[in-house]
Parts: structure tokens; C-alpha cells; sequence
């Protein structure tokens, strides 16, 4: 394809998606096995039970009883179990499909999302959604010939009492090679193997899970009050990895959101045109599957297998659970996929308090989040403003 038709396909594209800026997309219950429009996501758990508010928590390294155990649920100011922060990604998709430019060379990455929170989430609640498309802004460097779009949607969460629960600004970064750059592109021919760990690295994660699991880091029923919190406060940092294969398989079953047979078959036969080969079968295989086995990771140029973005954001949140104490509330989290992590990576949750404030009754802080893999590159960040208890109320 020659340049000038590639810019030419790809100014109609910015043009003819920010068209429908405002438009509301549709969103489907992703166990309706039918051919309705499906450009506004998916609603993965209509109702949430005390299960899926489990199992959420199981696939975050949650030891936290609030989420898991009635009697120590009840005696809290929240009178029972609730759910932890960012299980909205449980009943609503944040990465949306949508329709690409019309150009070889494309890749999609989760730019991750602003999750703005009024409500908890608590067992036997039931939602419905809205998808409204706030469109495409280009935000390619002057630098680069390649083209770099950013494209949003705002997702509007209410449960069965009309109680705005969430607002999830998800972003989905498209990036388009350039011609020449999409000619040259070199697949890698051989998997990169996972790092080996010294015995001292080893044993600083195990005494960190350690730690995790036991609840030294955790807050718990023990009220952080507004007023005792200062301004550089450090945020303890929580391990987690190496990443594999059964922490990504935990977060898919918490979230429900995986085909089998011929389910899966339904969706694959649309997408055979853009479909993944199984380099060893000979078949196709989900796109999911980038995210599950290195294999299928490297045939679309990755070095391994990728951790979902929504893992990364919701490990953010945990660590901030952590902190903040039973009686907090994760009001804002904005996070900010920018690396990848990667199959056999170490994560290392970290933050700072950067700013206090009050807005009428409520006491708010923020802080600056991050996610650092072992090697130093912070693969996410995230500026959060969380309400606490005051002395005061």
C-alpha cells in the first residue's frame, strides 16, 4: 500500500468514528449466542453473588475477610461482605472491539481505563449498562511515522436501584504501522524464555506473599484516619509473579468470560479472516490465547504470553485496598497501561501520598500509583483518590 493512501485511509477512519461521538453502542449478555450488533462490549455477570465477589478476590491474592467472611463482614460499617474494587470488570468488558482502520499493520493494546466509583458492590446486586462513544483522538508523535490513535468509550454502570454504581472511561490504543515499517516487521521465530530468579530475589517475593497473605500490610478494620495521613507517606510495596498460567486462569474464571467447543467455534469462524494458526495444529485458536501460552503469544509477535491489563489495574487497586483500611473507599482510579507485563514477570505495586483535601463531608487523598516489573520498566500507573474516615465526622 503506498503512503499516500495509507494516511488517506486513515484520516477517513478518525473522521467517519468521530462521527458518532455520543452515540450509544449496544451491550450484550456474551452468553447470547446471536448475531445483535456487539460494538458496546459485553455484560459478563448480570447479577453478582458472594461467589463471584470470591473468586475475584482469589484471583487478586486477597486475603481480606471483608470480601470473603460474613461475621467478620458484618461487624464493619459496611454490615456485611462487599466487593473488592474494580470488580466491575467482572460484569462489564473495558476493552471494546469496535471497528479498525483499513490498513495493514495494526496493533491493539489496552491503554487501560479511568474507573470513577460512587457505589459498593455487594452480593445478589444486579446491572445494566450504557455505552456511549466518545470517539478518536490521534495522539502520534511528531517524531514517528507511524500513526497512534487513542479511541474511548464511557461506561455507565447502574444496579436494579438506580443507583449510579460506576463510570469506567475505557481507552484502547490503535497503533498503525507505517508501510515500510509494516513490510520490515520481523515476527520472532523462537520463544523467549522466562527469567530465572536468584535464591535472594525468590526469597524476598516469598517473604512479601508472605506478608501479603497474612495481612501485614493490610489496614483491615483498624480506621486510617484522614487526619493521620501525611503528605510523601509511602505506600508498602506488594509483590506479585512470577506471572503464569494459573494467575491468568484465575482471573478468567472469575470473570466468566471464556468459550470452549463450539461456543468457541461460533465466535472463531467470524474472525478466520484476521484468525491465530496454532503453529503445532494446524488450527485456529481464540485471540484470547495471546494471553495464555507463549506459543500462541510469539506467532503474533509478542516475546511471551501478556498479562491482561485489567490484572494489572485491579493488582493497583488491591494494594491500595491494603492501605487504606476496611472503612476506605476507592472513589478514582485512572490507570495507565504503558508496557507490557509479561509471562514469568515480577510486579511490585508501590505509591506515594501526594495531595489531601475535603470536598463538603469527605476526605479525600490522592496518591500516585505504580507497577514496576524486575527489570525497572514500570509497565502501569495510576493516580487514585481514596475518601478515609476523619477524626472530625
Amino acid at each position: 500500500m503506498e503512503n499516500s493512501e495509507w494516511q488517506a485511509r486513515i484520516n477517513h477512519y478518525i473522521k467517519s468514528e468521530n462521527e458518532k461521538i455520543g452515540k450509544i453502542l449496544p451491550i450484550y449478555r456474551i452468553y447470547c449466542q446471536d448475531d445483535r450488533d456487539r460494538s458496546g462490549g459485553g455484560l459478563y455477570n448480570q447479577t453478582v453473588t458472594i461467589d463471584t465477589i470470591g473468586r475475584f478476590a482469589r484471583a487478586l491474592g486477597d486475603s481480606n475477610p471483608l470480601y470473603t467472611n460474613p461475621l467478620y463482614a458484618k461487624k464493619s460499617q459496611w454490615h456485611g461482605i462487599i466487593a473488592p474494587p474494580l470488580l466491575e470488570s467482572c460484569i462489564v468488558s473495558t476493552f471494546i472491539k469496535g471497528e479498525y482502520p483499513r490498513v495493514p499493520g495494526i496493533k491493539i493494546y489496552d491503554a487501560g481505563t479511568k474507573w470513577e466509583r460512587w457505589e459498593q458492590i455487594r452480593p445478589d446486586d444486579s446491572f445494566w449498562a450504557e455505552n456511549r462513544y466518545l470517539g478518536i483522538e490521534e495522539i502520534s508523535r511528531p517524531e514517528s511515522e507511524n500513526r497512534i490513535l487513542m479511541r474511548r468509550h464511557s461506561i455507565t454502570l447502574m444496579n436494579s436501584k438506580d443507583q449510579r454504581v460506576a463510570t469506567l472511561t475505557a481507552r484502547t490504543i490503535i497503533k498503525c504501522l507505517s508501510p515500510e515499517k509494516s513490510k520490515s516487521e520481523k515476527k520472532p521465530k523462537a520463544v523467549e524464555k522466562r527469567p530465572h530468579y536468584s535464591e535472594k530475589i525468590l526469597k524476598q517475593l516469598y517473604h512479601n506473599l508472605d506478608q501479603q497473605f497474612d495481612g501485614d500490610f493490610r489496614r483491615g478494620a483498624i480506621p486510617r484516619y484522614w487526619e493521620d495521613v501525611e503528605i510523601g507517606e509511602k505506600i508498602s510495596e506488594e509483590w506479585i509473579g512470577p506471572y503464569d498460567e494459573s494467575d491468568g486462569i484465575s482471573l478468567m474464571a472469575a470473570i466468566g468470560v471464556s468459550n470452549a467447543f463450539s461456543t468457541k467455534w461460533g465466535a472463531l469462524r467470524k474472525w478466520k479472516a484476521r484468525g491465530i494458526i496454532d503453529p503445532q495444529t494446524g488450527a485456529y485458536r481464540n485471540p484470547i490465547d495471546r494471553h495464555a501460552t507463549d506459543l500462541i503469544a510469539q506467532t503474533e509477535g509478542s516475546k511471551r504470553a501478556i498479562a491482561y491489563g485489567i490484572h494489572n489495574q485491579a493488582i493497583i487497586a488491591k494494594t491500595i485496598s491494603d492501605w487504606m483500611g476496611d472503612q476506605g473507599f476507592l472513589k478514582v482510579l485512572d490507570c495507565h497501561c504503558r508496557r507490557a507485563l509479561y509471562y514469568g514477570d515480577l510486579s511490585i505495586q508501590s505509591g506515594v501520598v501526594v495531595g489531601k483535601l475535603t470536598n463538603g463531608k469527605e476526605h479525600l487523598i490522592e496518591l500516585d500509583m505504580k507497577a514496576t516489573r524486575q527489570d525497572g520498566v514500570v509497565h502501569t500507573n495510576a493516580e487514585a483518590i481514596v475518601s478515609l474516615p476523619s477524626r472530625e465526622a
